[in-house]
């Protein structure tokens, strides 16, 4: 059981990643250039590791770019919260900064099941061997291993809290 949850949080957190990278912003966005690249390169990414066909490639575009849409007003009413929990914080209104966190959960939540289920699409157009791929990087990042991995292979950082 324990494990079954920890490949279902694993892929939540790939499907996160994939719909945040798929973020593109306006084109008068200070950020245009780089969140479109990383759109792109997510994609391929994506192909590179799991061999998608063009079809799935289409497909995982298609179903990124809906779940961008559908999370868009989501996603301005949760940088609203957090520029007022700023606010709430600079001021040092304990209220207001529970009052605006509470108001941000069920937001982060859907922003959250947003994406799971975005991926969720993507995941059930993917051959075994590319699910199984998925798995396999979903159990490495769930069982931490590749912090590990970027460890060894880094400049020296400080290990992340609680480790």
């Amino acid at each position: 059981m324990k494990h079954a949850f920890l490949n279902v949080a694993g892929v939540a957190v790939l499907a996160a990643g994939m719909a945040f990278a798929q973020n593109a912003p306006a084109q008068n966005s200070p950020h245009a250039g780089r969140h479109g690249a990383q759109a792109g390169s997510m994609i391929d990414r994506l192909s590179a590791r799991l061999n998608l066909t063009d079809a799935q490639k289409q497909q995982a575009q298609s179903i990124f770019a809906e779940a961008r849409k559908s999370a868009q007003p989501v996603r301005a009413q949760i940088r609203q919260d957090k520029q007022a929990l700023a606010a709430a914080v600079k001021s040092g209104s304990q209220a207001d900064i529970d009052r605006i966190s509470n108001n941000m959960g069920p937001l982060l939540a859907q922003a959250s099941a947003i994406r799971a289920k975005a991926f969720a699409q993507f995941y059930a157009t993917l051959t075994p061997d590319q699910k199984s791929k998925v798995d396999q990087r979903s159990s490495q990042r769930a069982s931490g291993r590749n912090w590990q991995w970027h460890r060894r292979n880094s400049s020296p950082a400080a290990p992340p809290s609680g480790s």
